[in-house]
């Protein structure tokens, strides 16, 4: 999928049957998940905190370029090298 794919989502809260707890759906196009309210209390930190981290990847590349003068090649390396330094590795974290 590229960025210009239009997805659905959606989020609803809804009542268990089984335990009568608060839950949250979540609804990406045609897959829905069920969390319980902690999960998805965690789920909202993780997305806020990739939101600040994406404008802050945003901003940096942009000084990178627009003000260093690295090549985009060089300031998407520098990012990687801050990422580490910002999360302790460079891939995508996963906290579960």
């Amino acid at each position: 999928m590229t960025d210009e794919t239009i997805h659905t989502i959606t989020f609803a809260s809804i009542v268990s049957a089984r335990t009568k707890e608060g839950k949250v759906e979540f609804t990406l196009d045609e897959r829905t998940v069920q969390m319980d309210l902690d999960k998805a209390r965690e789920v909202l930190g993780m997305l806020s905190s990739a939101i600040e981290a994406a404008v802050s990847d945003m901003l940096m590349f942009q000084f990178l370029t627009g003000k260093v003068g690295l090549s985009e090649a060089q300031a998407a390396q520098a990012l990687l090298d801050f990422r580490e330094l910002r999360q302790g590795s460079r891939s995508t974290v996963f906290p579960s």
